[in-house]
């Protein structure tokens, strides 16, 4: 699909209700702090200190968590995610973190999402696509046509 492509309202509606249970996944775990993830370009993106989530184009989540989340909560993650109905799930490779818990960029110069400018809406969406890239375990359960 084009990356500005326009959805129907159906699909629309089905991705919506998607993204609504990936909110409650966090919920679950969280409360209502990292609860509210955001659409942009037709992609669905959450993100909490110990994981991060993209429902792409394609219906497909895709999971990596940071490299100090429990191994009981990244299982939760896995399990709940793993629970919605039409969608595939991707876990992706580990993101490091700074001091702080915020992702690291470049691992170069160690710079973290606290140095990018929040009106660079384009870039700091590009950097959490870049953190699911790596993908380490896949959970097809759609009919591939």
């Amino acid at each position: 699909m084009e990356k500005n492509a326009k959805i129907s309202s159906e699909e629309s509606r089905k991705r919506k209700k998607i993204a609504k249970e990936i909110e409650a996944a966090f919920e679950k775990l969280h409360g209502s702090v990292y609860s509210k993830g955001q659409f942009y370009e037709n992609e669905f993106f959450i993100r909490s200190d110990y994981a991060l989530v993209i429902l792409n184009r394609d219906d497909e989540i895709l999971v990596s968590f940071a490299d100090h989340t429990r191994p009981s909560y990244a299982a939760f993650y896995a399990l709940t995610l793993d629970d919605i109905e039409d969608t595939d799930l991707f876990i992706c490779k580990d993101y490091k973190t700074d001091e702080k818990g915020s992702m690291i960029i470049t691992e170069s110069d160690r710079r973290s999402t606290g140095a990018i400018i929040w009106p660079e809406k384009e870039r700091y969406y590009d950097m959490l696509k870049q953190k699911v890239n790596k993908i380490v375990i896949r959970k097809q359960k759609k009919d591939n046509i």
